[in-house]
């Protein structure tokens, strides 16, 4: 058990390994300790395979802790005025008055931070599962206890979504908001709302959340979820051209002109593998414009792993919408992994890094194709609470990671083991039990790097233990590694 005022989120990720329960305490939310706090927090779940829970518990915590904030602002400020925060005339009073105070903390910043008052966020292992606890130490008010109670069963009536989100605008007093937010966050994935707990002790009001291990039934009980499990077993199989050619590249007497000529049948085939191996970087400084060219420059090795990337695309487009910006960010993150392990030493797995980072959010298609209206449907919620919103929406309706599903596909088209195992864990790359960790870890960092670079992501967030192990120290380590990629990325695509 540890108590820290200054975070070490990487460290205290290990003590919550270890099944040690974790305490942070402070006083006053700042842009920094939040992002200390998100930080542990993307770390454990990713350690758990629940990273797609970060949007939802991230939101939950923050309405949480601001809540405690405002619940502490509040004791400081009836101190102030004289007024009996206990006493049913006074606490009339006095909240009259506080409206105008609540949505600007910094007004009493200081006055709180010479108080006694302290925020205690805990989070532990708890059944193959996460309890995350947050707390003040001041003794909630009858009232207060009521009010909150009311909105939260509420929220745990709301028969979805919607119904939940018609209660945040309840013109009361605006403390317990955030209780609606997050047991309505809960149920839509898929936690019943008994996880969430209000359980006031003495000096103490604590929020206890309950993660259990698994958030829906193992079979997934969702529609969405069934309809899922179900297009992946029903895939087609890669076509028969392609198994041919990769029967070929595996052929020792099979000659380059022979399979050039093969490819060069198929023109739409053979514009795609132009384009895959200028953009994989094979050379530096000219573009290859003829297949023949092609298959001298990457080999008949990288030639196979490129036709599984070719076709896994074709497939999934024809099967499913275009998603462009999916397959951009693949691009780019399957360059930044090739890029990283010819760097760092791993040059004998590179070709094999960038066919897996191209191929990693293959899952993700899948999931952005199920039900458009979902997004749609939460797009209010997104912008009025300021919810980061990405297919972890889908996610947290289905009870099922991109990744996962990535992990099926993968199996579903017999890839090799190693490129199954990269694809299911690239946001896990500590899991216990795999095999080439250096693969995984380098798909994740590159596509961490990027999505730091579309600012969908602190570098903070990721995994301390990754960035040592590729020689990344510092920030300023981490800037120039981004930067130095973000250069030969953008001079590669000028060959395009």
């Amino acid at each position: 058990m540890r108590v820290l005022t200054m975070f070490d989120s990487p460290d205290l990720a290990k003590q919550f390994d270890r099944g040690e329960e974790v305490y942070i305490s402070f006083q006053y939310l700042t842009r920094a300790i939040e992002v200390d706090i998100n930080s542990l927090l993307a770390k454990v779940l990713a350690r758990m395979d629940k990273a797609y829970l970060y949007d939802t518990l991230e939101s939950i915590i923050r309405e949480l802790v601001q809540n405690a904030v405002k619940a502490n602002m509040k004791r400081v400020w009836f101190r102030e005025k004289n007024l009996d925060i206990n006493d049913d005339n006074d606490y009339r009073k006095g909240m009259a008055k506080f409206k105008n105070v609540v949505y600007h903390p910094e007004v009493l910043k200081d006055k709180l931070l010479a108080s006694p008052y302290r925020i205690m966020l805990k989070l532990r292992k708890a059944g193959g599962g996460i309890m995350i606890e947050v707390s003040n130490n001041a003794r909630i008010v009858p009232a207060e206890l009521e009010r909150l109670k009311n909105r939260a069963a509420k929220a745990a009536e709301g028969g979805n979504f919607a119904d939940a989100y018609e209660n945040m605008y309840d013109a009361s007093e605006g403390a317990g908001l955030g209780v609606i937010l997050s047991i309505m966050l809960l149920k839509n994935a898929g936690i019943d709302s008994g996880c969430f707990a209000i359980s006031p002790e003495g000096d103490a009001a604590r929020i206890t959340i309950t993660i259990p291990p698994e958030l829906k039934a193992s079979e997934i009980t969702s529609e969405i979820g069934k309809r899922i499990l179900e297009d992946v077993s029903s895939l087609p199989t890669f076509p028969e051209n392609i198994l041919e050619l990769r029967a070929l590249c595996n052929n020792p007497e099979t000659t380059i002109d022979a399979i050039s000529e093969r490819i060069s049948i198929d023109p739409s085939l053979a514009a795609d593998l132009l384009k895959l191996s200028n953009s994989a970087g094979f050379i530096t400084g000219r573009r290859i414009n003829k297949i023949h060219e092609a298959v001298m420059v990457i080999g008949l090795k990288n030639l196979e792993s490129l036709l599984i990337a070719s076709a896994s695309r074709e497939i999934m487009e024809k099967r499913y919408r275009k998603f462009e910006q999916v397959w951009e960010h693949c691009s780019r993150t399957a360059y930044y992994a090739r890029q990283i392990a010819i760097e760092k030493g791993h040059g004998a797995i590179a070709d094999d890094v960038f066919v897996a980072a191209l191929l990693h959010d293959i899952g993700k298609i899948v999931l952005l194709s199920t039900d458009a209206g979902l997004a749609g449907q939460i797009a209010e919620m997104v912008r009025n609470r300021k919810i980061r919103t990405t297919a972890i929406l889908e996610e947290i309706y289905i009870g099922i990671s991109h990744s996962t599903i990535g992990g099926l596909i993968a199996e579903k088209w017999n890839f090799h083991e190693d490129l199954v195992e990269t694809i299911r864990y690239h946001h896990a790359p500590l899991s216990p039990g795999i095999r080439n960790r250096e693969m995984t870890m380098i798909v994740y960092l590159a596509n961490q790097l990027c999505n730091v670079e579309e600012k969908f992501m602190d570098p903070h967030y990721i995994e301390d233990e990754v960035l040592k192990k590729f020689g990344v120290e510092s920030r300023a380590d981490f800037d120039h590694l981004l930067h130095r990629l973000q250069k030969r990325f953008a001079m590669q695509q000028k060959l395009l």
